[in-house]
């Protein structure tokens, strides 16, 4: 799996789902347009919970549910500031199902875009991406960052 790739990333709490959306929030106002966020983490660790976060952060109507794309690949949300492309490649067969799924053109058309199951497709994730991983932690979760500004790292 990907966890070399957080070896050195320092690990915080998020104790709830508030402290997980306040996270989903900060990145959302920091990814560009374009920008991709790979999140990694088992079944039920926050996946699609902070993808929830991160959708509201951009504007996504709250009566508007955000679930995980995992049996048609791709959900995508206007927001009111910006469009998200949320991804999931646990079921793909590999990039080439992200890429017919309109990867690179929500991109260059500047949707923001997450991918659950990252990990699966690391070949198609561009290097500039801001890599997430979270893990259990009754009640709550642990996150790793990895790519994303030195602030947030600290968290």
């Amino acid at each position: 799996m990907s966890s070399e790739r957080f070896a050195h990333a320092t690990p915080f709490a998020l104790p709830d789902v508030a402290a997980t959306h306040a996270l989903a929030a900060r990145l959302a106002q920091r990814l560009p347009p374009g920008g991709v966020l790979a999140l990694v983490g088992e079944l039920g660790a926050g996946k699609t919970e902070f993808t929830r976060g991160f959708a509201r952060a951009l504007g996504v109507p709250a009566e508007q549910p955000v679930s995980s794309p995992s049996f048609v690949l791709l959900q995508i949300y206007e927001g009111t500031r910006g469009t998200l492309a949320h991804f999931d490649a646990y079921f793909a067969e590999g990039e080439f199902d992200l890429e017919q799924a309109g990867f690179h053109d929500l991109r260059k058309q500047g949707a923001r875009v997450i991918i659950e199951w990252a990990e699966r497709v690391a070949e198609l994730i561009p290097e500039d991406s801001i890599w997430l991983q979270l893990e259990h932690d009754a009640p709550g979760r642990i996150a790793r960052l990895v790519g994303a500004p030195r602030e947030e790292r600290a968290c």
